[in-house]
This record gives structure tokens, C-alpha cells and sequence, in this order.
């Protein structure tokens, strides 16, 4: 039983070291996700996990890139490394934050991501960024300078911000997906590795687990109360 535990241990260690190294291959070799915002097409378009469509609320025609400003520099001050409760208001409940390696579920676990991110990355420059509207959704295609603390690392990150909308009974937008594509490349999922569907599938699996991971501990004030 010992040595079965043992070779089961070692080969799930090895999938997983391999698993990691072929993200980074498939980020330094994957197209970029072509997908193009328009007023008239909706998040059904998208085809990631990450983009699902949402359920059906009243529709957001109503919604301009003015009135979606506040929650777009709210997401950038996340990026900052400048997390607030404020920012979290523009989340769902039920919201998903995901980029490569984290998949978090809950405005708790987003809130505590961003709060302890800070612990590792003190500051975080926005070097440019673009917006882009949809009926239910918003891109923010963003190029970010962070600083890892302790080693004075400054690394300059671009990536494609997915924003999957929708609508209160009282109106308000708020995130329900939150998806960041880092240098624009796809995420590894099911849907985009066909014949390869144990890679995205597993892929997903440890992103989750990850996220459970990091935010056993948060530094977020009374994030009890989100």
C-alpha cells in the first residue's frame, strides 16, 4: 500500500510540475484570444469558462462607458496593488475572479486575494491601458509594471481583462466573471485543447485549488462582511 501511495504521490507530482510547465509554454505560444467588444454582442459570444453567459436580467443598453467608469477604475486600482471595500462593492456575491494560475469563487475569497497580493507585490504601476465596451461586458487590455517585495523585481505584465456583466433589480452593474488573460493568451481550458480535454479540465482543477489555497488567510478588513 506504501509503495502504490508513493508512485500515485510521485506521478501526481510529475502531471503537475508538467502541467505548469506546459502553461508556460502555451503562454509564450498561443495565439492571442481574438475576441472583438461590440454594443450588439453579448458575453454568449465568449467561449472560456470565464465568459459563460449569465442569467438572464433586464438588458444593459442603458449603460455607457461613463457610467461604467467608476467600476473600471475601481479594477484598476486593484491592479495598483490599492485594494479597497469599495472596489469589492462592484463585484456579485457569487463572482469569480480567474487568470492562469487562481480561480476564486466569492467576493470573500476576491477580496482576500487582492488584500494579501499586496503582501508580495507593495506596488504596481499602470503603464497603459484600453477599454472596451459591450452590452454585458467590458475588456480592459492593461500593461502593468509590479514590484515583487523583497527582491526589488520590477516586472512588466501585459494582460486582457474580462469583465462578464450584469444588472440588479435596482440597476446597478456588477462583475459576476472576472477573467485575466495575461499577454491575451486564452486561458487552458476544455473548451480551446480538443483530443486534450484532461489538460484544460486539471488545468482548472489546480487554478481552483490554488485560489481555495491563498486565501485560507486574508488580510482583508472585515471581509467577514462582505
Amino acid at each position: 500500500m506504501d509503495l502504490l501511495f508513493k508512485r500515485a504521490f510521485t506521478g501526481a507530482t510529475l502531471y503537475y510540475v508538467g502541467l505548469q510547465g506546459y502553461l508556460v509554454y502555451h503562454l509564450k505560444t498561443a495565439p492571442p484570444n481574438n475576441v472583438q467588444p461590440n454594443w450588439s454582442v453579448g458575453s454568449k459570444d465568449m467561449f472560456h469558462s470565464g465568459m459563460e453567459p449569465v442569467p438572464a436580467k433586464p438588458k444593459l443598453e442603458s449603460a455607457t462607458p461613463e457610467s461604467r467608469e467608476p467600476m473600471v477604475q475601481a479594477v484598476l486600482s486593484l491592479y495598483q496593488s490599492k485594494p479597497s471595500l469599495g472596489a469589492m462593492e462592484f463585484y456579485a456575491p457569487d463572482a469569480t475572479v480567474e487568470d492562469p494560475c487562481f480561480l476564486f469563487k466569492g467576493k470573500r475569497e476576491i477580496a482576500a486575494a487582492w488584500y494579501n497580493m499586496v503582501k508580495f507585490i507593495p506596488t504596481s504601476e499602470t503603464l497603459s491601458y484600453k477599454v472596451d465596451h459591450s452590452e454585458d461586458w467590458v475588456r480592459i487590455s492593461v500593461n502593468q509594471k509590479y514590484c515583487l517585495r523583497g527582491i526589488g523585481l520590477h516586472i512588466a505584465l501585459p494582460s486582457v481583462v474580462y469583465l462578464t456583466l450584469t444588472r440588479t433589480d435596482e440597476g446597478k452593474e456588477l462583475i459576476v466573471n472576472h477573467t485575466d488573460e495575461w499577454y491575451g493568451k486564452p486561458l487552458l481550458e476544455r473548451s480551446n485543447h480538443f483530443g486534450f480535454e484532461l489538460i484544460g479540465t486539471t488545468a482548472r482543477v489546480f487554478r481552483r485549488a490554488h485560489g481555495w489555497i491563498a486565501t485560507r488567510y486574508s488580510c482583508a478588513p472585515n471581509v467577514r462582511d462582505l
